[in-house]
This record gives structure tokens, sequence and C-alpha cells, in this order.
């Protein structure tokens, strides 16, 4: 059971999650160095994860008419992901590199991949159809030096990552970004781990004994080598959506804060429109409307504070305020219920009442982060109090 859960995860999850990413950092792979290396990593990593389906193996064998195609391609693709990652990091660092590196690692590369290729037609049995027919075949020479060569350039590259990465991570301040940072280091280190296993693993285990109704063999695999690489794309994805995450979660906290003012911002205004700057904009708007939310958010509050003081001004200086239940200690809900008789006032042509004398004229916040505080405690005062006067 525990085995199907891991080849399910594997087989589907896996592949949707990366190409989940290689769709959305799409629009920035025609950006910058560092976008293309990213969007081209993805890429690879999704490519080798979806040959993992018995459909897309057999389909490939018929196709190339060589029946364990997949083997090679998941490994040629392997190593692509690994050349990507480097130049990934090598891009996001941003200190100079010793002339020829970059010729040198896609060199070295390419290299790799022609030894595979050639292992692969000259050195591996094509015996079964699919990945898994190599595994009936551990114990030759061939088999194990093919594998070998993967898992060299593999961990070298995995290695060469965490280190950048985890020596990078320092000169970032502490925040969303050096998560990422530290979450791509711990990436590259799981994939040491990894292809060190699969050296152990190898190395200890002989061919496989057990073959399927067609006579495939059944995957000779561990759990340890299903979780290992699951951990680390997960970490990788991690790594390089902790960043942006941390933008998509201020720009919905955003959003929400002026759905919450919008009631409390649209009768404020409609007393006292001559401190709306621009076109007042519907709630609906304002959720369909993208980009950076905070200015929007910090203008209606600084807009209702405005208005606030209008109507202040517009208060005769004695009689007529607004009772206050002494008890009451909670001045946004005092505010909110001058407020509340200020714009029914206003709505009537009558002067507005004057304010409490437990509202101080500097009432709210010295920041504009603590006066968005404050306007969104009194809008849900005003909230409140719109409703139970419904009831």
């Amino acid at each position: 059971m525990e085995e199907d859960l891991m080849r399910l995860l594997f087989t589907w999850l896996m592949p949707a999650l990366t190409w989940g990413i290689v769709l959305w950092r799409t629009p920035s792979a025609f950006t910058t160095r560092a976008n293309r290396a990213l969007w081209a990593t993805f890429t690879t990593i999704a490519l080798g994860l979806s040959v993992r389906p018995a459909f897309i193996e057999s389909g490939l064998g018929h196709l190339t008419g060589i029946r364990d195609v997949t083997q090679l391609f998941k490994h040629l693709t392997g190593i692509a992901s690994a050349y990507f990652v480097l130049e990934y990091v090598q891009a996001v660092r941003h200190r100079p590199e010793r002339p020829g590196a970059a010729r040198a690692r896609l060199l070295f590369t390419c290299v790799a991949a022609v030894v595979l290729t050639l292992l692969f037609v000259f050195a591996l049995p094509h015996d079964a159809d699919g990945a898994f027919g190599i595994d009936a075949h551990y114990s030759q020479p061939g088999v194990k030096l093919y594998l070998c060569v993967f898992n060299t350039v593999f961990a070298m590259a995995a290695a060469r990552a965490a280190v950048l990465f985890w020596t990078n991570r320092a000169s970032v301040p502490r925040g969303a970004l050096r998560a990422g940072i530290t979450c791509l280091a711990a990436a590259g280190a799981t994939g040491v781990v990894y292809t060190l296993y699969r050296y152990y693993f190898v190395l200890s285990n002989g061919d496989s004994t057990v073959f399927d109704a067609n006579g495939k063999p059944m995957p000779l695999q561990s759990t340890t080598s299903e979780v290992l690489p699951a951990l680390m794309i997960v970490l990788f994805v991690l790594g390089v959506t902790i960043p942006p995450a941390r933008t998509l979660v201020g720009y919905l906290r955003d959003q929400y804060a002026l759905w919450r003012l919008h009631p409390l911002w649209s009768d404020v205004v409609a007393a006292v429109p001559q401190v709306v700057l621009g076109t007042p904009s519907s709630r609906l708007r304002d959720l369909l409307t993208p980009g950076d939310r905070s200015v929007d958010l910090a203008h209606r509050a600084f807009a209702i504070r405005d208005a606030v003081l209008v109507l202040r001004e517009d208060s005769p200086s004695v009689g007529g305020a607004v009772a206050v239940d002494a008890a009451d200690g909670d001045l946004a809900r005092v505010e909110a219920r001058w407020l509340r008789s200020a714009v029914d006032h206003r709505a009537r042509d009558l002067p507005a009442p004057p304010p409490p004398a437990a509202l101080a004229a500097t009432t709210g916040g010295r920041t504009p982060r603590e006066e968005v505080a404050w306007m969104l405690a009194v809008a849900t005062a005003y909230r409140q109090l719109r409703v139970a006067e419904t009831r």
C-alpha cells in the first residue's frame, strides 16, 4: 500500500505540480537569464517526470522503435535540469565567474549526455519495455557504468548548487527570500543524498527476479528512492515560490482590507465627495484590480480620515453630540457610531453632530500602517452598526 501511494505520487502528482510551475513561470522565461534558466529547469524536470505513466512509456517505445527509450529520456532530462539549475544559481548570485566557466559547464553537460547515449545504445540490454527494464540487469558492468555516469553528474551538479545557494544565503536579508534560498540549498543537498543512496542501492541489490504477467520486470525500487527525489522537487518548488508567495499573500491581505473598508469608505465619501482622488471605485472593481494594492489601501484609509476631519469642522461647536456609553472604552466603536450619525445627518442636509469628547482630534494612527489598522477596526464596528439597524 505504501509503495502504491509513492508510485501514485511520483507518477501523477509530481508531474502535475511541475507542469503547473512551468505554466506559471512561462511569461518570465522571456525576461532575464535567471528566469529563463529557472523555467528551463522546471520544463526538463516536468518532461522527465511525465514519462512515468505506462501509456506514455509504450507510446514513446512504439514511436522510436526502442522499447526502453524512456530510460534514456529521463536520464537526459535529469542531466539537463542539473545544468539549468547551475545556470540559474550562477545568474541569481550576481557574482563574476572565471572566464570560460559557463562554456565548460555546457561542454561537460553535452559530453555527459553523449556518453550516456552511447552507453544506452551499446552497453544496456533492451529486452523489456519502459524505464524499469534496466532493473533486471543491475549486475551487468555496462548497466552499473551507465548508472554511475548519471549519478555522478547529477551528484556533482546537486552538490555545487547546494554550496552556491548556501553560501549566498548569508548575503540575503532575513525573510521570505532567505527562506527560499535555504529551501533551494536543502533541495541540492537532498539531491546529493539521493544519488549517494542510489549508488548504494544499485551496488548492493542484484537483478530483479519478479516479472509481471507480460514478462516485464517489476520495478526494483524502494520507498527511499521515491521519497528523496519527490522531496528534492518539493523543496525546489518551495524555494522559488516562497518569495512570490509572500507578495501574493500581501496582495490578498490588502484586497481583503479594501473589501472590509469599502462600506465605511463609500458612505463617508458620499457625504464628503471632495476627499476622493480620481474616480471612485466599486467593490468589484477593487477585487479585479491587479498589482500592488498597498498604496490604494493607504489612500483609502486617509480618504476616510480626511472625510472625518471635514465632518468635524462641519459640526457645531457645542450641543448635539452623539451620546456615548460611559462604559464603552472601544474608541473604534465610538468613532463608528459618530460617523454613522454624521453620514445620516449629511444625507438629510444637516450639519454633522459634534464628535464625542472621547474622540481626540488625533484618534487613529501615526503611520500609514497604524492608520489602516485603526480604520479597519472602525469599519468593523461600522458594519456591525449597519447590520443592527437592518434588524
